[in-house]
């Protein structure tokens, strides 16, 4: 079988959107909680209806993306994630940052599901985990770009540069598409797609992909944990996210020196990524699933009741880790073998949203109920914990071996 279209031109998106994602979300909460008010509930009110608002965008997203083709999917995603962070640098009320918050939000799932699918359809299965260990390298470590060199761009650039960048990066992105959608079109037209592709006639690129094949999968209880691991990894990590503005003011740093800091589990994040990326020891071994659970539990409690910066340090980079070990397991998992890897990238994300709710909503009902703003960390903790039992539970009724 030919190698697919090239695929650079899907990872420059990628890197792009997670850049923009990564400095507008992350400094927005901090925008909210020291110009605007917003109490430590508050925030993780807002973290939990962002989450609440991914989870069935991000199966509609999917199946529409599957249905009329990846890259209308991309162009509705590029021009709503433009309009959600106009609106609010235009308007600064508050309605209007949580409205572009709902806005930009809504329209990443038709961005994120796409290109997990461009970049793993047309791929047999032994290149497929490569295709995917480097997507996760390209997204994870611009994210940490976004984040580390956010807060700089924060104070030099203005808090309006929390809209205008990423409005700009958008629209980029926007401008890219029809260049990247030409080019793989050409070349499934040509006949190098061994099966119907949807919407050729219509010059729109579907979502059916060919039968990864050249590899035999792993026990299919591997799928069930995958769906396991990332909603209880992002329960930790969007948890983080929403506390991130209290424990600056916590601590007394400022917004450019809280972003070098918490840049750290974004960075070890990244560069587990590039070693998962290159080691495969950790394909289809439950071990290091478990494990990875186990260290994220450590990592986020760590970090939540962080006495000292060396301990905050430290659990940021068991929770990077951890994160990135549960984040390819997900992915790699879900891809491995499907043909309709549009609607599998959008459950991939919904399940992701799952976690991006139920964490922040969780520690809302936490520091409701206590005041204190440590109190996530025993909150959340039990759903993690939770999260260990479910996959020794799916381990267990499986009869592979």
């Amino acid at each position: 079988m030919r190698h697919g279209p090239s695929k650079t031109g899907y990872y420059v998106l990628e890197g792009l959107n997670s850049f923009a994602t990564a400095y507008f979300f992350n400094y927005v909460l901090q925008r909210l909680k020291r110009e605007l008010g917003f109490s430590d509930l508050e925030t993780l009110l807002l973290c939990a209806f962002h989450g609440l608002i991914y989870i069935p965008a991000s199966i509609y997203g999917g199946r529409f993306g599957q249905r009329f083709g990846y890259f209308r999917s991309l162009h509705v995603g590029f021009s709503g994630q433009l309009a959600g962070v106009v609106l609010p640098g235009l308007v600064p009320a508050v309605w209007a940052q949580v409205a572009g918050v709902a806005i930009w939000t809504a329209s990443m799932s038709f961005v994120w599901p796409m290109l997990e699918a461009l970049v793993s359809e047309h791929e047999p299965r032994e290149r497929l985990s490569n295709r995917v260990g480097l997507y996760n390298v390209v997204w994870a470590a611009t994210a940490a770009v976004g984040v580390f060199a956010g807060g700089t761009l924060y104070k030099v650039l203005g808090a309006a540069s929390l809209y205008w960048l990423p409005a700009l990066l958008h629209g980029l992105q926007w401008l890219a598409l029809p260049g990247l959608q030409r080019r793989h079109d050409v070349w499934v037209i040509a006949g190098n797609d061994p099966v119907p592709v949807v919407g050729i006639a219509e010059g729109k690129a579907g979502g059916i992909s060919s039968p990864a094949i050249g590899i035999e999968s792993g026990p299919a209880y591997f799928k069930r944990l995958g769906w396991i691991g990332n909603p209880f990894n992002y329960m930790a990590i969007n948890t983080v996210l929403a506390i991130v503005p209290s424990l600056s003011v916590r601590l007394g740093l400022g917004v450019d020196r809280m972003g070098w800091l918490m840049s750290v589990w974004f960075v070890a994040r990244a560069l587990s990524f590039f070693i998962l990326w290159h080691w495969r020891g950790w394909h289809y071994r439950f071990g290091w699933f478990a494990g990875g659970l186990l260290l994220l539990l450590a990592g986020f409690v760590g970090v939540v009741l962080a006495p000292s910066l060396g301990v905050l340090i430290l659990s940021q980079v068991a929770l990077g880790w951890a994160s990135a070990v549960l984040y390819s397991s997900s992915l790699l998992y879900s891809m491995d073998g499907s043909e309709t890897k549009g609607e599998h990238g959008g459950i991939h994300e919904a399940f992701i949203g799952c976690g991006i709710f139920a964490g922040p909503a969780v520690s809302a009902l936490a520091v409701w109920a206590t005041g204190s703003d440590t109190s996530p960390a025993w909150a959340v903790g039990i759903f993690l914990f939770a999260g260990f039992g479910a996959a020794l539970v799916v381990k267990g009724r499986s009869k592979q071996p």
